[in-house]
């Protein structure tokens, strides 16, 4: 069972911590003295704004708080000297203190984690194309003439627990792989000594990403393309093994030097190979669609003694999608995409503050799924789908609630009034009335779809709830694009 109470003591220790004074500061004198706005108002501020402007983010702060508001330049002035830095720090030590105090999920003893890559619109300033840049053509040659600024954002999250480890936030141009080794070194002592399970898809596969996780005995199941070692991949029907050989300028190519230590020592690269043929049906309102037929492939270390292929299956499948859901919830609930500056410090703390809310957040979504599960015999009859809390109510309610944004700016002083575990436990237990259905199987059109009217929605999600448009000049409507 997740001890909330213990894990916001944890956060309430980090954010008064000298270490996370130290990452926070721009300057040597950065949040030394004593000012009306600390640098816990700061952090408190970036990880719980939930309104359409600053001066309501600030008019709703401090009235919690039952402080003196402050002027919106003073506002602004201590927002840009935090330093970006502070808020990676602050996730992985969080997610390092809940390994250490909690009584975390596993699934046969191995924590599945995934990492996935998105791309996040921000506002349009010079500063911001300079350092992230964005869409580049034959027509637009470099940053200073980049349209739309836009960043790449990865995150190595516990799809069982819901709690993020790592999350980097890099120029557009970056690719996802050399983000996901950034996670992976990061986190070497949080993982020391934990059997771990990697889910990728298919934009991570690599020689070097196997390697890597030989050496450390980490499991992976990485979904690939399908030119992905073709000549070896087609000898299995169904699930079965391939040894891919080395050779010197092969090994050569590696980008890391111990992983091309280990690749002259074993010889061949060994992988389970599994390929798979499912079909779906697009989901158009009332019109019916031919089914889909997509082939996939599969690699991973895992032995079929263990796992078998269905499970492995599943496990990609259901589990890899808890991390897509995760973008959903930080672009969408947490409204990620919504900013109030076009400074690059602002712009990247407001990203870095959600994605840490969320870490917040999904403490309490486990322990409303615990709360449910201990209680379905006396709430729930039989339904015909299973349930699960509503992450959009928890999000809701735990940036609205003022008492629980008291906890968090000092929770000594608060814990007489506000009684944390009694308060804590009520909350856990409102989640859990609050549940939404899962639906399996549901698949909508992405590109080509046809629409009578542009979508309102502020925040896209990776294109699926609002993709970009074009409009039809020989006819009424629009229609879905990837660009």
């Amino acid at each position: 069972m997740i001890d909330i109470k213990r894990a916001l003591e944890a956060l309430d220790w980090l954010l008064s911590s000298p270490d996370t004074a130290s990452a926070a500061r721009t300057t040597i004198r950065g949040f030394t003295q004593s000012r009306k706005i600390s640098l816990r108002d700061v952090l408190l501020f970036y990880v719980f704004r939930s309104a359409e402007t600053t001066n309501k983010d600030m008019a709703l702060y401090f009235s919690k708080l039952e402080k003196p508001n402050v002027s919106k330049q003073a506002m602004f002035k201590a927002l840009n000297k935090l330093n970006p830095d502070v808020f990676p720090f602050i996730i992985h030590s969080f997610a390092k203190e809940f390994y250490m105090h909690q009584e975390y999920h596993t699934l046969d003893d191995y924590l599945i984690l995934a990492c996935d890559g998105s791309v996040l619109d921000l506002p349009n300033s010079s500063e911001l194309r300079g350092y992230y840049g964005g869409v580049t053509n034959m027509y637009i040659k470099d940053n200073s003439q980049v349209k739309k600024p836009q960043a790449k954002c990865s995150i190595l999250v516990d799809v069982l627990n819901h709690v993020i480890l790592d999350s980097v936030i890099a120029p557009y141009k970056t690719s996802e792989l050399p983000m996901l080794f950034e996670h992976l070194k990061s986190c070497e002592e949080v993982l020391q000594g934990k059997k771990i399970i990697l889910l990728c898809d298919r934009y991570y596969g690599s020689a070097d990403l196997f390697l890597y996780n030989a050496l450390r005995d980490y499991k992976f199941i990485v979904r690939g393309k399908t030119n992905f070692y073709k000549e070896y991949v087609n000898s299995i029907e169904r699930d079965g093994i391939i040894e891919v050989p080395f050779n010197r300028a092969w090994i050569k190519r590696l980008k890391y030097e111990d992983n091309r230590a280990y690749a002259e020592r074993v010889g061949a690269l060994s992988l389970r190979v599994i390929r798979n043929t499912y079909e779906y049906t697009l989901t158009d309102g009332k019109a019916t669609t031919p089914p889909t037929v997509t082939d996939s492939i599969y690699f991973t270390n895992l032995e079929s003694d263990s796992f078998s292929t269905e499970r492995i299956l599943e496990l990609y499948h259901v589990q890899r999608w808890d991390n897509e859901t995760v973008y959903f919830d930080i672009k969408n609930h947490l409204e990620a995409e919504r900013f109030n500056s076009t400074k690059y410090n602002i712009v990247t703390n407001e990203i870095y503050g959600k994605i840490l809310c969320f870490s917040v957040c999904g403490l309490f979504y486990e322990a409303a799924c615990e709360d449910s599960k201990e209680n379905s015999h006396i709430r729930e009859p039989s339904n015909k789908y299973e349930y699960i809390p509503n992450m959009k109510n928890i999000t809701d309610t735990l940036r609205a609630e003022h008492r629980f944004l008291k906890l968090l700016s000092d929770f000594k002083m608060y814990e007489r009034e506000i009684m944390p575990a009694e308060y804590l436990s009520s909350l856990v237990r409102d989640f859990a009335k609050t549940k939404v259905p899962v639906r399996p199987g549901r698949h909508y059109r992405r590109w080509g779809r046809w629409m009578t009217w542009i979508p309102t929605a502020k925040f896209r999600v990776d294109g699926r709830r609002n993709p970009p448009i074009k409009k039809l000049y020989n006819g009424p409507g629009y229609l879905t694009t990837q660009r």
